[in-house]
Order: C-alpha cells, then sequence, then structure tokens
C-alpha cells in the first residue's frame, strides 16, 4: 500500500528539484527567497539563514520572527523561525519546516477500499553560527526530521554547516553542506535516505546596498551504481543554477524582487517599516513554472516577519516642527542618540539631509557617539537652511569593523508664518 500511495503522491513530490527525498528541504522557505531564484547562500541576511546557510545568522543585530505559507504544486509549505544574537555567544536560532498535503484519494490493495490519508514531513531545526571576525562566520543547524503517510511515521536525524565570507568589497561569498548527517527515514520497508546536497553562492551588494545580484550552484550528491545495481565510489553530480535580483524601490520600504531557476520564473515584492527598535514587514513571491511550459499553474508565496530589539542605532529627535533662529542659544533641534553594539564602537557619523538627499550637516567622532546631539537650523557653512523636511542617517563602527547604521525622518523646518490674505481698503 505504501507504494501505490507514494506513487499517487509523485506529482506533488515533484515540486522540487528531481523529486529527491527531503527535497523539501532544498526549495526555499518564505517569499523573500523565493522570490530571488532561491538564490539565498551568499545572502542569508534573516531567518532564512537556518533553512539556507547557518553561517549567516551572525549577520543578524536584531531578533527576527518570520513565518510564511508557500503555496506548491497539489501540496503547501509552511515555516516559522525565531533568531537570537547575543553579544558574547554568536547567535542561535530555531525553526519549523511543515510540508504537506491533506484529503488524498488512496485505496487498500486488497478490496481498493477508500482510505482517507494525509502525508507531511517536517523538520525541526536548532541553529547556531559565531563569527571569529567580521570577515567571516560560520555555522551548524541540527534537524530532527519527521514523516508521516497514512498510519506510518518515522523520524530521523541531520545536520548542516556552513560558511559565509563577506565584506570582500561590495562582495560575499557562501558555502552550505546540507544533510551533512544525512537523515534515513522508514516507512513500512521503504527506506529513504536524505543525500548530502552543496549549495555554493556569490553575491554583489550595489548602489550602496541598495540592489543585491546573487547566484547559487546547487548540487546533490549521490553514489552512482554499477551495471548490478550497486553504489561505487563516483558521485553523481546534478548542477542546479539559481540567480535573482534584489533592489529597494524605495529604501528601506518598498522592495522588488526577480528571480531564475532551472524549474521556475519568480516576481516578487515587499513592503518594510521601520520606527526605531522594530521593523515590520510583508513580503509576497510569484511563481511561474516554465520548465512544464507553464503548464502547472502559477504558485503564491506570502510571509511576515518582524524585527525588534537587539542591537541597532538610531536617534529620536524633538521638536518635529522646527523653526530656528540664529544666535538664540536656547532654540534648537535636540537628537537623542540610542546605540546599542555587540563591541565598543570606534567611530561614528551622523548626516543630516533635505528632501532632495543633500548632506547639509553632518557630525562624527571616534569613541561612542555623545547621547545627546543639537542641530541650530544651520548648514556646515553657517547659513540657514530653507523650509522643508529633513531626514537623518547615522553609522556606528565597532571595534570588530562591524557597523550598524538608520535612516530615518528628522524633523521638518518652517520659519515662515502660514499663507493668507490681507484685505487693504481705499482711503484707509
Amino acid at each position: 500500500m505504501v507504494k501505490k500511495l507514494l506513487t499517487l503522491f509523485l506529482p506533488a513530490l515533484l515540486f522540487a528539484e528531481g523529486g529527491l527525498p527531503g527535497a523539501f528541504l532544498n526549495y526555499g522557505a518564505a517569499p523573500r527567497s523565493l522570490g530571488m531564484g532561491k538564490a539565498f547562500t551568499a545572502v542569508a541576511d534573516d531567518a532564512q539563514a537556518i533553512y539556507f546557510n547557518p553561517a549567516g545568522l551572525f549577520q543578524l543585530n536584531a531578533h527576527e520572527v518570520l513565518a510564511a505559507h508557500s503555496q506548491l504544486y497539489g501540496a503547501r509549505m509552511e515555516y516559522i523561525a525565531y533568531v537570537l544574537p547575543t553579544r558574547e555567544w554568536g547567535s542561535f536560532g530555531i525553526g519549523i519546516l511543515n510540508f504537506g498535503a491533506e484529503g488524498l484519494d488512496s485505496r487498500t490493495p486488497e478490496n481498493w477500499q477508500y482510505l482517507p490519508t494525509i502525508f507531511a514531513e517536517n523538520a525541526y531545526q536548532v541553529a547556531y553560527a559565531y563569527g571569529p571576525s567580521d570577515f567571516w562566520s560560520i555555522g551548524g543547524t541540527l534537524k530532527l526530521i519527521t514523516k508521516n503517510l497514512a498510519q506510518y511515521i518515522d523520524a530521523g536525524i541531520g545536520m548542516d554547516a556552513g560558511i559565509v565570507i563577506r565584506k570582500l568589497g561590495p562582495f560575499s561569498f557562501g558555502l552550505t553542506v546540507q544533510n551533512l548527517v544525512e537523515p534515513v527515514l522508514t516507512l513500512y520497508t521503504l527506506s529513504d535516505r536524505y543525500p548530502r546536497t552543496v549549495r555554493a553562492g556569490a553575491a554583489v551588494r550595489l548602489l550602496n546596498g541598495r540592489a543585491i545580484i546573487t547566484v547559487d550552484a546547487v548540487s546533490p550528491l549521490i553514489r552512482a551504481v554499477d551495471s548490478a545495481g550497486n553504489p561505487t565510489r563516483r558521485w553523481q553530480v546534478q548542477l542546479q543554477p539559481h540567480g535573482g535580483v534584489e533592489f529597494q524601490l524605495i529604501p528601506g520600504v518598498l522592495v522588488h524582487r526577480v528571480g531564475y531557476d532551472a524549474n521556475e520564473i519568480s516576481l516578487g515584492l515587499g513592503v518594510h517599516q521601520s520606527w526605531g527598535r522594530m521593523t515590520l514587514g510583508v513580503d509576497y513571491a510569484f511563481l511561474l513554472h516554465h520548465q512544464s511550459s507553464f503548464r502547472l499553474a502559477p504558485t503564491h508565496k506570502f510571509g511576515l516577519f518582524v524585527n525588534f530589539g537587539g542591537f541597532r542605532v538610531w536617534i529620536d529627535a524633538q521638536p518635529k516642527l522646527f523653526a530656528p533662529t540664529p544666535g538664540d542659544k536656547n532654540n534648537v533641534l535636540w537628537m537623542d542618540v540610542h546605540s546599542i553594539s555587540r563591541q565598543p564602537v570606534k567611530r561614528w557619523q551622523v548626516l543630516i539631509k533635505n528632501s532632495f538627499g543633500e548632506v547639509i550637516r553632518s557630525y562624527s567622532g571616534w569613541d561612542a557617539p555623545p547621547p545627546r546631539l543639537l542641530w541650530d537650523g544651520l548648514d556646515d557653512a553657517g547659513r540657514l537652511v530653507a523650509d522643508g523636511r529633513y531626514y537623518y542617517d547615522i553609522v556606528i563602527v565597532d571595534q570588530r569593523n562591524s557597523s550598524l547604521s538608520f535612516s530615518g525622518f528628522l524633523t521638518t523646518v518652517q520659519t515662515r508664518g502660514p499663507q493668507g490674505k490681507v484685505e487693504i481698503t481705499p482711503g484707509q
């Protein structure tokens, strides 16, 4: 009966690369990576690092919770993850991945009687990453895999290991060996060994990080067999290319993505908003299956993330409506600087910009920034600035050359009163 159920469910299993055992662990966890063609090994800078490359967890400076739902071809996948960065002990992450389908039409082989059937594969992941320096980090993910098909169930243990090398100019590189410890699960008399899979990736960040171009090369490592069906010492390499682009249409707010791999073309969109201590984001991806000549229906992926606390830097400014008067030392804009870093701060910089992005005032220094800065409404040349909205960029660099940055609204400068009309009557 198990063989028959597997045959009935085979089309849903083929959503991933080649339908290999454990293929749900090598597809994509959330809309961001899926919208980038599933090329994420060298990026790995959100909670999906648990899934793609655990070494990337060390890049996260804030607590992050990520939840995602992916529609598949006859099935669905759910993912939830949490990341905890620490100052001295590296970064920790946990993730739960569920791939399955319900309501399968299966029959018993004896009398062809209907048998209500579900199929589910789950991965419970615990990950850790540590960065000996700011230029590279290593990490591992321990996985408990469970599989359920009808009345049959089994569990197995697996492990991934990865490395990320970054800050080589705009480039970063990643390498992951998934299933370094191979899970083996048996349902009835049929055993599945999840094959080792190598993921190698490269990424380049352009336009001050506003654009990311990334590529991955992925290959499962499967033993070749001889004419008698016995495993040999040779490995079969099945190279699978992935590529994608992420571009911030509105920096920090609106993100567009496009990707391509051997099976699918992907488009994605993200809307994000930050408030000093917290960032909230919603992501969406739309995938078209070109390998089937688009006979398979498009699929939709939805995700939500929130990151909070952790290591951050931002400014709170008062008043939000500022009417500077040169020479009046009591009429200034107060800027409270909040800085929480992994290591002691080596240097810092604050830039005040107008609505055109032009820098009109700058502050900088060594060691930690002062808890409060003030601005008198003048530019660096000592001239009163024009009325309008003003923004800030703040960057701090710690002793390991790791940087934290944030951009936000500062204040609105208004030196003129409201416009109006004055009536003048002749003779008065």
